[in-house]
């Protein structure tokens, strides 16, 4: 059937199905042109299939209600043939939606999709205005029906659920844009507002990417409040004690890069530079090797990034991490590396209880797992990762008396420096008031696909690492930390990069650098 032929069917069904329930049918043509019908199909006790679009691509799809769409005069109602090819016609031709016999969050997701994807483009062409009035038309639209779904669930729904809720998932996101757009032209008040309306009308949205990463705007949303009102700025701090001498670090400032062989990328020659530009006091690579080029002035620690065999695991440690000690070089320990993380370490938190006592018989401190999720709960800054590995092996790792100095933590959230601290709080309370080591840190926007997508300004970062820096300096509970500088090409932390392309310090970077033992403040005329 040609395209034509499609159009005549439409037209067909549109004039003579008159006695059913209305269903809507939207065509949008190769051309851009969107053409929308209300008519009345006439149904037989057949077997229901309807075309729905799913994002990319229609199929057909039969419903438990056992009807079937009949058009009784049309030429090709009964040439399986041509309908055959009127549904491949649809498929290459036209995007098609019906709702009918579908809840509403799973007929209107495609739609809200792709003003979803219009308001992307929009942020990354900085054109505030379009994306708020994006926004508003698709809160017309499909607002009503996303508050609906959001009020009809009573927790975030898991990954596989969370489909289930595409059109709450997309309003969601188009609702924290919005806010975005306002708070980058200046109306704070438009973006308070956005903020509130997300958290109070679409909760529970949330997305996840084919890589993975979860992302709910409600979070980032909180974080944005935080950052906004007034009252946010009282400042978060904790009585402690200093550190013992053991386990103080010579300065608190850090940094993480890999030291990889030559010709390999992250390679000793390209990274090195890199890191003594920052001026910190310690580093590591996510490695146990010390590499002869490796700064006198500066502590190397050394990382059991995962293990996955017993003989194996004391043999590297006995190889690398021990002459270190002996000779005096290495004065701590960090373990596991993001081992609640498919990607990372991944490893069962029993698997690594079985391990730790082989690092408590080095005897020097030891730096708990870095888990990606230090808290086993829901929050933007945990790269979508879930689950309980954290507080299940903390919890096992002190019923055994097991030594654990130091708590590694990962956190990679929105620029609101009240949200950091808050949260580094909560991990110093959950797990006996140990000193932290923040091994990673950066501020991310999980949800930015391309650079220009990124919601973070290099502005806005700068702004938080002058506040949050400072702060850390002064607490005695925080022992170190380890800014991650994202490589500047990378989407969801291109404005966290330390560096440029060329390898020189970006202005965030020089900020970095100009935090030392005798200035802890920085030098806060860096603009």
């Amino acid at each position: 059937m040609n395209f034509e032929e499609s159009i005549h069917l439409w037209q067909f069904v549109s004039q003579n199905s008159n006695k059913a329930k209305p269903l809507t049918f939207s065509f949008l043509f190769p051309f851009g042109t969107q053409v929308t019908k209300i008519f009345k199909p006439t149904f037989s006790n057949k077997g229901l299939s309807d075309f729905i679009f799913m994002r990319e691509f229609v199929f057909a799809r039969t419903i438990q209600n056992n009807f079937r769409l009949s058009f009784p005069d049309s030429p090709i109602a009964h040439n399986p043939s041509k309908m055959m090819n009127f549904r491949k016609s649809l498929l290459l031709s036209t995007t098609c939606m019906a709702q009918f016999l579908m809840p509403a969050h799973t007929c209107l997701a495609e739609e809200a999709w792709q003003v979803t994807a219009k308001i992307w483009g929009a942020m990354g062409k900085k054109d505030w205005n379009e994306v708020e009035r994006l926004a508003n038309q698709a809160n017309r639209t499909w607002g009503e029906s996303a508050r609906k779904a959001n009020n009809q669930i009573t927790k975030l729904p898991g990954k596989d659920e969370a489909k289930g809720y595409a059109t709450l998932n997309e309003l969601a996101t188009i609702t924290y844009l919005k806010g975005e757009a306002l708070y980058k032209k200046g109306d704070r008040d438009g973006a308070l507002a956005a903020y509130y309306t997300l958290i109070a009308d679409f909760n529970y949205g949330q997305c996840w990417d084919k890589a993975g990463w979860w992302w709910q705007p409600a979070f980032a949303a909180r974080d944005r409040i935080a950052e906004l009102t007034p009252g946010s700025q009282t400042e978060v701090s904790i009585d402690a004690d200093p550190l013992p001498a053991n386990l103080a670090l010579d300065g608190k400032k850090g940094i993480c890069f890999t030291l990889r062989k030559s010709n390999q990328s992250g390679s000793v020659e390209e990274n090195l530079p890199k890191i003594q530009a920052t001026r910190s006091y310690w580093n590591y690579s996510w490695g146990m090797e010390l590499v002869e080029e490796q700064p006198s002035k500066m502590e190397f620690m050394p990382m059991a990034w995962g293990a996955w065999g017993m003989d194996g695991f004391v043999q590297s440690v006995r190889k690398h991490i021990v002459p270190q000690i002996q000779s005096g070089v290495t004065k701590r320990v960090l373990g596991f590396n993001e081992p609640d993380k498919k990607e990372q370490a991944n490893m069962p938190y029993q698997d690594a209880l079985k391990y730790w006592p082989v690092l408590e018989e080095l005897g020097v401190p030891l730096c708990s797992p870095a888990c990606a999720n230090p808290l086993s709960d829901v929050d933007d800054s945990t790269q979508g990762v879930r689950g309980t590995w954290m507080r299940d092996f903390m919890r096992e790792a002190d019923k055994r008396n097991y030594r654990i100095d130091y708590i590694g933590v990962h956190w990679y959230g929105a620029t609101s420096p009240r949200a950091f601290k808050e949260r580094m709080a909560q991990v110093y309370e959950a797990y006996g008031r140990r000193p932290l080591l923040i091994s990673e840190f950066a501020v991310a926007d999980w949800g930015a696909k391309t650079v220009g997508q990124n919601s973070h300004s290099p502005e806005e970062v700068l702004k938080f690492m002058k506040n949050v820096l400072p702060w850390m300096e002064k607490q005695n509970w925080i022992a170190g930390y380890a800014w991650f500088s994202f490589g500047i090409h990378e989407a969801v932390g291109t404005s966290s990069s330390l560096f440029d392309q060329s390898g020189k310090l970006t202005t965030l970077g020089k900020f970095y650098s100009s935090v030392t033992n005798e200035n802890p403040d920085g030098d806060q005329s860096i603009r």
